[in-house]
Formats: structure tokens, sequence, C-alpha cells
């Protein structure tokens, strides 16, 4: 369901829309609890108004519960895109799924970016062929995209690359903050050219770049959930699949049991993607992708590869 914000509001105007956020409320049920005595003394209006603000922010909340049947329904309904290879897909229950949001994670050269390049091709086939006749929107934060790379996925697979190619949106950004803004006012973007895959490739670089050292943690992580809090209402409300990509950081406290590589952006980050992925590498072309902290999905590996061809279930 979408959710809706001060914008959508006829009683707010910016300057009551900016007194609010200056006060410290952040959405609109934040206005649900208060009474218009209290409301009209935080942003100075008169009682009236602010009653006819409650009054709206109240019918904007759903206080109607829906059945898990319901929602069983509605998650049936969820469209995937093929990955490329059908064990992968297998992995992650048919393919990655519209409405979540799908992290892959994992170090250098294990195939985060390769996986990205081939689903940006298979979205824009047919749903027979595992794709949604959609297009992308790529950002990319460390200067990895490739279209001669994607070309050749397309080429390998006897598709002519020009006609993906010219579907794919790139945007490079170069700090969080274009980052944060770019996904803040991508909805108009995604309406316009039909996006059904949105890629942020990766997710952590701008941040851990910019906000190093302890004094600095609080500030990155209210960042990284404001963007997190963001991408979640994109996938409520619009059908689309959320790929992104992220570094793994290596575990240096030795209290810690688990010394394994584990994804970057801490806590802040690590319970708003829906399916998590961990790629490590294999022998020769080969990748182990490990699923875990999945919101529908038990915990579990596959081995797929990577070639010529893009993502494959056979080495070359």
């Amino acid at each position: 369901m979408y959710q809706k914000k001060f914008e959508d509001m006829e009683s707010l105007t910016e300057e009551l829309i900016e007194k609010l956020i200056a006060r410290g409320f952040t959405s609109v049920e934040s206005l649900c609890w208060l009474n218009e005595e209290e409301l009209a003394e935080k942003i100075d209006i008169d009682q009236d108004l602010a009653k006819k603000i409650i009054s709206e922010a109240i019918s904007f909340v759903d206080q109607k519960p829906l059945s898990a049947v319901d929602l069983l329904a509605k998650e049936e309904k969820r469209q995937k895109i093929s990955t490329g290879s059908e064990l992968l897909d297998e992995l992650l229950g048919g393919g990655i799924y519209t409405g979540e949001i799908t992290e892959i994670s994992g170090e250098f050269a294990a195939g985060k970016t390769q996986i990205c390049f081939h689903m940006s091709i298979n979205v824009q086939l047919n749903q027979e062929k595992g794709g949604l006749n959609g297009g992308v929107y790529y950002i990319d934060t460390e200067g990895t995209f490739s279209s001669t790379r994607i070309a050749q996925i397309a080429q390998s697979n006897g598709l002519n690359p020009d006609d993906f190619l010219k579907n794919i949106a790139v945007t490079r950004t170069y700090n969080s903050d274009h980052l944060i803004f770019l996904v803040m006012n991508v909805e108009k973007l995604i309406k316009e050219r039909n996006i059904k895959l949105f890629i942020i490739d990766s997710i952590a670089s701008h941040f851990r770049a910019e906000y190093t050292g302890n004094e600095k943690l609080v500030s990155r992580q209210q960042a990284v959930m404001k963007l997190a809090e963001t991408l979640k209402q994109l996938v409520g409300r619009l059908d689309i699949a959320i790929v992104v990509t992220n570094q793994v950081i290596a575990t240096i406290d030795e209290n810690i049991f688990d010394k394994s590589p584990h994804p970057a952006l801490g806590f802040a980050w690590a319970h708003r993607p829906h399916q998590r992925i961990l790629l490590r590498k294999g022998r020769g072309q080969a990748r182990i992708a490990r699923l875990y902290d999945s919101s529908r999905l038990p915990d579990r590996e596959c081995i797929f590869f990577i070639t010529e061809k893009g993502i494959s279930d056979k080495e070359k």
C-alpha cells in the first residue's frame, strides 16, 4: 500500500511542512496522536486549521487489517525476474521478486555486478523467458558499469545489444547526498521509462568513504536508514524489484565467534532487505551463493558460473 506523505495532504502548505519537520514530525502518522491545541501551539496556527490537519492525517492512515489469506494472495501476484541461472532462481524461490529489496553482497569479483548486468537484459524479455518487458534504472556508485559487458552478454545469447542497451538508464553518483537525492526523486523516472528493475551498485561505497570514524557512526546510520526507508516505500507502492549490491567487511573483534566476511553498513541496513545473498568465489568460474536472513525462505546455498554468456548453470 502507498504510504502517504506530508506532500499528499491538501491541508498542508510548504511552509507548514517545513515547520512540522523542524519540530521533529517525520510522518503523517506522527500527527494522529495530537489534539488540535497541541498542534496549534507547536507550529503556530489556529486550532481550526490544526483540527483540519489532524482529521486529514487520520483519514490517510490505514486502520483496517488484512487477513493472512489476503496477504498470501497478494504475495502470489508478485512477478519474478530470472537471474540467468535456474539454480540461483530456485535458491530465490523463482527469481528476483517485484515488491522486494534483494541485497547481493560479496568480496571483490564474487559476481555481484555480473548478476546485475545479466538481469538488466533479462528483465526486458517477456514473462515466458524470465522477464517483465520492462526497463532498468542503474545507479553506479563505483564506476563499474560496463555497456561493453552487457552487449557481450546479449550478443552471446543471440540478442541484439542495441535493443537492450537503450532501455537501461544509468546515473553515476559521486557522494551519498547525490545517491539519496536520486532515490528520493526516482518515482517519475520509473513511471516514464516503465522501469521494472532498479539497481544500486553498490549501496555501501559512498557511506564507507565519507563517514569514517566512530564519531560519524550515528550520522551515517541516520543517512542509511533514510535511504533504506525510501527504498522500502518505493517497492511498497510501485510494481518494481530493487536490487542492491553491498561490500563485505572482515570481522576483527576477537570476541565474535563468526569471523567470516559480512555485509557492510551494520544494523542500520541489515533488516531492510527482504532477501540477502552472500556470494563467494569457487574454483575457476564457479561462484557459491548463500541465501540467508530471508523473509520467506530457509537458509540454503547453490553453485552457479560466470561465463562469457553471463550467469549460467554450466561452466564454459
